[in-house]
């Protein structure tokens, strides 16, 4: 093999693996950092912040019933601030939801989804991404999503957190349902894995890497946000009457990302 053809394989093995490993190019990491914790002294749900079309505006999306059931006109987000390599820290930001009692936020006329307009504190740590990334019906279509696909959710089960910066808690589950679309007529889908309390809001995305796409194409998408947990009410004799037992069945009910643009499209 002569040098300038080692040199050649050297240096593309090297841009492949770098493509592959990048930390920029990793969805979950991105999310991780775009993902925050909303509350007030009732509750704590999940909020996730994405750039309109790659323009200069954030848009704080979370589930409808999230800002319905807080009351007031402001709650708190709990941003971060990078310090250091590896140090982040709180930088917790009053937001208004609502003005002279009438809410602030875009909600879909049928669907749990809720998007507000946010100004993020000037050095909070966060990733710009775009809503590009929310998949139509026709992205579904293109990337062959299916029934099975591992994704990811994001958000803070009973309020716990990854660390003491308030970074979100990353789990994964498969898409246990089908058909996925048209969307306007499937709504949502159920995802194989327990939510809890504090996760209303999170995202739910999809990255897989080229070597597994046909057309050699990475996917990242973000596929919608949790809206609910599937239960099951059983009736129980007891010796001393009757009782309903509730069950988690181990489902989350996401609302699909075609929603979220449609509810974008209604703000102001």
């Amino acid at each position: 093999m002569n040098r300038a053809r080692y040199l050649f394989l050297i240096l593309s093995f090297t841009f492949y693996a770098s493509k592959i490993f990048a930390v920029d190019d990793d969805l979950n990491t991105h999310l991780m950092r775009a993902t925050f914790k909303i509350t007030h002294e009732k509750s704590t749900a999940t909020v996730f912040i994405l750039k309109k079309n790659n323009e200069e505006k954030y848009i704080l999306i979370t589930a409808a019933h999230v800002l319905n059931n807080t009351p007031g006109d402001e709650t708190s987000v709990i941003f971060r601030t990078k310090k250091a390599e590896g140090e982040y820290i709180k930088e917790p930001i009053k937001v208004s939801i609502r003005k002279d009692g009438k809410p602030l936020w875009a909600k879909h006329p049928t669907e749990d989804v809720a998007v507000l307009w946010v100004t993020p504190p000037k050095n909070a740590d966060l990733s710009n991404l775009s809503t590009d990334l929310l998949a139509s019906d026709a992205l579904l279509q293109k990337h062959k999503v299916h029934p099975g696909d591992l994704v990811s959710v994001l958000g803070y089960p009973h309020r716990v957190e990854s660390n003491n910066a308030g970074f979100p808690i990353l789990r994964h589950g498969s898409i246990a349902t089908f058909p996925l679309y048209p969307t306007a007529k499937t709504r949502t889908f159920f995802l194989s894995g327990n939510i809890f309390e504090g996760d209303s809001g999170g995202p739910v995305s999809l990255s897989r890497t080229s070597n597994t796409e046909p057309n050699k194409e990475d996917v990242r998408l973000i596929l919608g946000l949790v809206s609910a947990q599937q239960f099951l009410d059983e009736d129980v004799k007891l010796i001393y009457g009757a009782s309903k037992i509730r069950h988690r069945l181990g489902l989350a009910i996401i609302i699909h990302a075609s929603f979220i643009n449609e509810t974008i499209e209604l703000l102001k």
